[in-house]
């Protein structure tokens, strides 16, 4: 039994490390495959995006047909097949189609990963998702750094598709927690009143989209920086967004209330994206000083507008509720990077940077008034 669970616990751990690689490989390879294939590869990010939307949307019937751990293995897979074929990509059509791959098997391993990792434990999951959610941030930050290393070589960059590999192996010993799982949906009522939620994280995440997705073409394209180099643009946004994010933790063990930091962040966050947007034509390497402060102030927004959402559900509602906010947020990671592209703006353009500005005031505002209706329908419950 207890063999189980250790075996169990290490074929999650290799899993989440293998979202960390997923979540910076194509972002931070993006310049060295434009190089190599002669191409402008930046809708690869929101392609990355909606496989992952597809992959949640997936995730759901996959869980009620089969156990946790084959949806896990086979997001692995895919992921391993999806960083392969992206290291080894000739053309621009293979590139974005291992981007997408990649969107697929993150979103199957990142739903099957939770509940996996709940059954687990006998008590609490909190502890194990905290060490988990904390590997993918190492391991995301971590793969720039060899990407940078492996620049101009294939092969070596291929050699990352390993992690996810060594997921499927440790997992295939690993017993099934359960052959399927049972998800209640919540009621329209609760759906239309979460609306304004749904609304507010799509935004931002089209916006963290925007940087992180283009971490590494930003100071490629702003500084005419090498694609080895540009590659750790995309490690240092990652960095960036753990200090915001364990900075939101410790504001919030102070006491401080979550939307008041929710409000304290977007506004900073929209003022620094605003002074990108004005320095990135005149004077782009100070642009990137103000463009690395966005990241710490949108650091905390996704999890404190999720939390908001949530905190007043049941935990059966929760779990339904949960996938479709998800979904939502996928779709902004989607559209808005596309949008920006069809309008004719390059990632690193004051446009780019000045729209995401906008669509940061927007969340804190949006989320206030889900506050406010998800009262209403509580209230309404009790009566």
């Amino acid at each position: 039994m207890i063999a189980d669970v250790r075996r169990t616990r290490a074929g999650l751990f290799a899993a989440f490390a293998g979202l960390g690689v997923t979540a910076s490989f194509v972002p931070a390879v993006l310049p060295t495959a434009e190089r190599d294939v002669d191409s402008d590869l930046s809708v690869a990010v929101p392609a990355l995006f909606a496989g992952l939307l597809l992959g949640v949307l997936l995730s759901g019937a996959l869980l009620r047909a089969r156990p946790g751990r084959q949806v896990l293995m086979a997001g692995s897979a895919l992921q391993a097949l999806a960083i392969g074929g992206g290291a080894s990509a000739t053309n621009a059509g293979i590139f974005i189609a291992a981007a997408a791959l990649a969107g697929l098997g993150f979103g199957l391993v990142e739903a099957s990963g939770s509940i996996a990792a709940k059954a687990a434990v006998s008590g609490s999951a909190t502890g194990l998702l905290s060490a988990l959610t904390g590997t993918v941030a190492v391991c995301a930050a971590a793969t720039p750094l060899l990407i940078a290393a492996g620049t101009g070589m294939p092969a070596a960059l291929s050699a990352l598709a390993v992690i996810p590999v060594v997921a499927i192996v440790l997992l295939i010993r690993a017993p099934d927690a359960a052959p399927a799982v049972r998800v209640s949906k919540p009621g329209g009522r609760i759906l239309l009143r979460l609306l304004p939620f749904a609304l507010a994280l799509p935004l931002y995440v089209g916006v963290e989209t925007v940087i992180s997705g283009w971490s590494a073409v930003i100071p490629a394209r702003a500084l005419a920086l090498d694609p080895g180099a540009a590659a750790l643009g995309t490690s240092a946004f990652w960095a960036l967004m753990a200090i915001g994010r364990f900075g939101a933790a410790a504001l919030r063990t102070r006491g401080i209330r979550p939307g008041l930091i929710l409000w304290i962040s977007s506004l900073g966050a929209a003022t620094l994206l605003g002074c990108a947007g004005a320095l990135i034509a005149p004077a782009p390497g100070w642009a990137l000083v103000p463009l690395a402060g966005s990241v710490i102030a949108l650091a905390p927004s996704y999890g404190l507008v999720l939390g908001l959402a949530l905190d007043r559900l049941s935990t059966a509602q929760s779990t339904a509720a949960t996938g479709a906010l998800v979904a939502s947020g996928a779709v902004g990671g989607t559209m808005i990077p596309t949008s920006l592209l069809l309008a004719g703006h390059s990632p690193a353009s004051g446009v780019t940077f000045a729209a995401s500005a906008v669509l940061c005031l927007l969340v804190p505002a949006l989320t206030a008034l889900g506050r406010r209706r998800a009262s209403g329908t509580v209230m309404a419950s009790q009566k």
